[in-house]
């Protein structure tokens, strides 16, 4: 594929390019990083400290990403009012907590009983 200067956001094709490399480099070390992780033999609370400080760095860049460089521009385009984004954006996030709450797998759920979905 053809890359000009124009569709690296103004970046010399090297500097675009080391991006990209080290993009497609990061991933694969990521999996295998979480695999060892996964496969150690740690004792159960130093593979669960691990596992929790990798989530919060994933959840951390997840957040960043979403909301200095997806939700703020979007916002700040005169397309549609921002209380209706705004608002789309509030229907959007409760739906993803409704979705936390459908059990996983081959549970049995008691309707009595309804706080073990919640745990």
């Amino acid at each position: 594929a053809v890359v000009s200067t124009q569709s690296t956001g103004g970046q010399k094709l090297s500097v675009h390019a080391r991006s990209v490399a080290l993009f497609a480099i990061s991933s694969p070390i990521g999996v295998g990083i979480g695999v060892a992780v996964e496969v150690s033999s740690f004792n159960p609370a130093t593979k669960t400290l691990v596992e929790g400080l990798i989530q919060a760095v994933a959840t951390g860049t997840f957040l960043y990403i979403a909301f200095v460089e997806i939700i703020t521009p979007e916002l700040n385009k005169p397309d549609l009012p921002p209380l209706l984004k705004v608002l789309f954006l509030a229907a959007g996030y409760s739906v993803m907590i409704c979705v936390q709450f459908i059990p996983e797998g081959e549970e049995d759920i008691n309707p009595n009983n309804l706080t073990s979905i919640i745990t």
